[in-house]
C-alpha cells in the first residue's frame, strides 16, 4: 500500500524538491518557512507520507505556482497566468530569497508611485 501511494505521489515529490532546491533552501528552512516539522516535510519528499491537502495549498501559495502543477497534474505551473507573466513568476521562484527582497523594494516603489499618480475617483474628476 505504502510503495503505491509513493508512485501515486512521484510527480508531487519530485516538484517539491525542485521547487526546495532551486530556492537554494535546506530542509529544515523550507518546513520552518512552510510551518511544518522537518520530519514531515522529509516524510513527503521520501514518499513514506502523502502530502495533507493543508500542506499542498501551503506549499502552492508560498511558491506561488498551481496545486495542479505541485501534484503533477498540469504540465503548466503558472497556467492562469499570460505567457509573459509565467516566466516572471518563474524566474522569481528561482531567485533567493534576498534577490526577491530586492524585487519587492523595487515592486514597492512602483506601488507607491502609482499611489501618487492615480486620479481621485472620489470626486468624479
Amino acid at each position: 500500500m505504502a510503495e503505491r501511494n509513493k508512485d501515486k505521489f512521484e510527480p508531487f515529490r519530485k516538484n517539491l524538491k525542485v521547487l526546495i532546491n532551486n530556492r537554494g533552501m535546506n530542509q529544515a528552512d523550507m518546513a520552518a518557512e512552510l510551518g511544518m516539522s522537518t520530519a514531515a516535510l522529509s516524510r513527503y519528499l521520501n514518499g513514506v507520507r502523502s502530502p495533507d491537502l493543508e500542506y499542498v495549498i501551503k506549499i502552492a501559495n508560498y511558491f506561488g505556482i498551481s496545486v495542479d502543477w505541485l501534484l503533477g497534474l498540469t504540465g503548466e505551473r503558472y497556467n492562469v497566468m499570460p505567457a509573459n507573466l509565467q516566466e516572471v513568476a518563474w524566474l522569481y521562484s528561482l531567485a533567493t530569497k534576498d534577490d526577491q527582497n530586492v524585487v519587492q523594494a523595487v515592486l514597492a516603489k512602483y506601488r507607491e508611485a502609482a499611489k501618487t499618480d492615480a486620479p481621485d475617483d472620489k470626486h468624479g474628476d
